[in-house]
């Protein structure tokens, strides 16, 4: 098989892992309410408590491992990596299955961020096995099967739930995750880290020194902080868009029915739309590229915030998914492109971890702002932050990519100090 063969299968199977994770970690997202009660006997505001700490619970251990399984993932091997984060995940679905306290669950979870990351691994694999002239292409294409894997799940989650049971649902996503992990042991071929260990001088870095690194360069720094801020945002949403979306349905549909659509044309946007930004980074335009969809992404949310029927929440919902699409894939693909080749895992992985500090304070901050206030102020303040992000890219020096090399020659520069 041609080496061209080899990558395509090889993405093939990185973009189902993608899509089965994230539509497996999603399908219970929206029904975390009710399937916390169902465990145990409750009140509202225990059910509200103990499913606001299962969201932020993976996140949590998310930021230690994953710098720590990225460099793992430079020093033995990415592929490894990818199996070792789909049967991580596939063995807590099945512990989520077995739970009978809200407690059990939140403990799961916390493992599950810390032996998961089947995204951060698949994306440090593509970005060091895909040509130099198809990265942001390959990032493009993992962001639509994340989108896609978002849409899908919440959609079959509800229905699948309803005729078979939270339990049996979670053991069948445990199954199929192991398939996937099975499939990849025989079918997932890594060239490039066999090619550079057999090379004499392979640049090393600690996972200490990649954050020094990272924030040390202004490129990255950057572009870093702006994606905490698109993370702080989107995540500040997520529990105000059921009661907005409730607040402003005068329609036939019940409120559940209207969230769900609400979501669909929001991911089904931002599938469509995550490849076109991919390509248009290959060609040097990225920070262009999160200029433009901060500023209308931000635009797009306020709107959401000031819309007095579902109609116009859903065409800005639309307009928000064509544009967020390109924003973390944007501040992944300044990372992978400025690194070193043999340090992609470790500083994908330090990125992430970095970025998940925007979800767990965006969740909390989200959801006092909605308690203190209403759903639709929450939605104005997130869209003012997408469009703060946008303007502090603006503001900055970051020019074009040829300028991102230097946190490469910084950290070559470095390897050959201590040697």
């Amino acid at each position: 098989m041609t080496n061209v063969a080899v990558w395509y299968r090889n993405f093939r199977l990185l973009w189902l892992s993608q899509f089965i994770s994230i539509a497996g970690l999603t399908i219970l997202v929206p029904l975390l309410p009710i399937y916390i009660a169902s465990l145990q006997a409750l009140s509202v505001t225990e059910i509200q408590l103990w499913s606001g700490l299962a969201i932020a619970a993976p996140a949590i251990t998310t930021m230690v491992s994953s710098p720590l399984w990225g460099k793992l993932g430079d020093k033995i091997s990415r592929k490894w990596m990818v199996l070792r984060a789909l049967l991580g995940l596939a063995v807590c679905l099945f512990l989520m299955s077995l739970c009978t306290t809200p407690l059990q669950f939140v403990v799961v979870r916390l493992l599950q961020g810390l032996f998961g990351g089947v995204v951060d691994a698949s994306n440090a694999f593509a970005t060091s096995e895909a040509p130099d002239d198809m990265r942001g292409k390959v990032l493009g294409k993992l962001q639509s099967a994340i989108s896609a894997g978002s849409l899908v799940g919440p959609l079959i989650g509800g229905i699948v739930a309803a005729m078979i049971g939270f339990q049996s649902l979670l053991l069948i996503i445990a199954i199929i995750t192991f398939v996937v992990c099975v499939i990849g042991v025989k079918f997932l071929v890594e060239t490039s880290h066999r090619q550079h260990t057999n090379e004499q001088a392979t640049v090393t870095c600690g996972v200490f020194q990649s954050f020094h690194c990272l924030l040390g360069t202004q490129t990255t720094c950057r572009f870093i902080i702006v994606g905490i801020l698109a993370n702080l945002a989107m995540y500040g949403m997520m529990t105000a868009l059921a009661p907005l979306t409730a607040g402003v349905n005068t329609t036939l549909l019940d409120d559940k029915s209207a969230v769900g659509i609400v979501q669909s044309v929001f991911w089904t946007a931002s599938i469509l739309s995550a490849p076109l930004w991919g390509r248009l980074n290959d060609k040097n335009y990225v920070k262009q590229v999160y200029l433009l969809t901060a500023l209308v992404c931000g635009f797009s949310v306020v709107l959401q915030g000031l819309a007095t029927n579902i109609w116009m929440l859903m065409i800005f919902r639309i307009v928000q998914g064509l544009t967020y699409s390109a924003l973390i894939q944007s501040v992944m693909y300044v990372v992978v492109k400025a690194c070193h080749r043999d340090l992609k895992g470790t500083f994908v992985g330090s990125t992430n971890s970095m970025l998940v500090v925007g979800q767990v304070i965006g969740s909390m901050f989200g959801a006092v702002v909605t308690s203190s206030y209403n759903p639709s102020i929450t939605f104005i303040v997130m869209g003012v932050i997408f469009i703060g992000s946008s303007l502090i890219l603006l503001f900055s020096r970051v020019n074009e990519m040829s300028e991102y090399q230097i946190s490469m020659k910084l950290w070559e520069l470095n390897d050959r100090r201590a040697k």
